[in-house]
């Protein structure tokens, strides 16, 4: 992934149309949220053109390429996935870096191992959905977690085990 740089926002042209590119994910039946992510990134970042977007989009491909397959149980899929990501890769937040707009930008995050706590489930909920574990965002107050297993859970039949990470 490429350097670090100040940030400076692209062209009018450019911005046009990554507004335009967002709002047409946005509004799809299934919206990419890594696609979403990247393009708020494009906005505050103009450096990050069509190759950079590629890039970042690969980059999370690689890391769920390097997951074990089918890891087995919704614990088993946690733990992978923080031995690789927390692990391994060492992504991490840092209480320090949250108010610097690099730790919003998915692009930054990947590059630099550390952003918000959302970001970084961003990362999580995207690496594990490429691998295929079943995986899903859980908005709590005030927080954002990642849950693996059945979204409806023990209370509709399932008796298949939750976690949330």
């Amino acid at each position: 992934m490429r350097h670090s740089h100040p940030l400076h926002p692209p062209s009018p042209e450019r911005s046009a149309e990554v507004r335009r590119r967002f709002a047409e994910e946005a509004r799809s039946e299934r919206p990419d949220l890594s696609a979403l992510c990247l393009l708020v990134g494009a906005e505050a970042d103009g450096a990050l053109d069509e190759a950079a977007l590629d890039a970042a989009q690969m980059e999370l491909d690689r890391l769920a390429g390097e997951l074990p397959f089918r890891p087995g149980s919704p614990r088993a899929w946690a733990v992978a996935l923080r031995d690789l990501l927390g692990g391994r890769y060492g992504f991490h937040g840092v209480a320090a870096d949250y108010q610097r707009l690099e730790s919003s930008l998915l692009h930054e995050v990947l590059r630099r191992r550390r952003g918000l706590p959302i970001m970084l489930s961003v990362v999580w909920l995207e690496v594990a959905r490429r691998a295929g574990a079943p995986v899903y965002g859980v908005a709590l107050p005030g927080h954002f977690v990642v849950g693996f297993g059945s979204e409806l859970g023990p209370a509709f039949g399932s008796e298949e085990e939750r976690v949330l990470a």
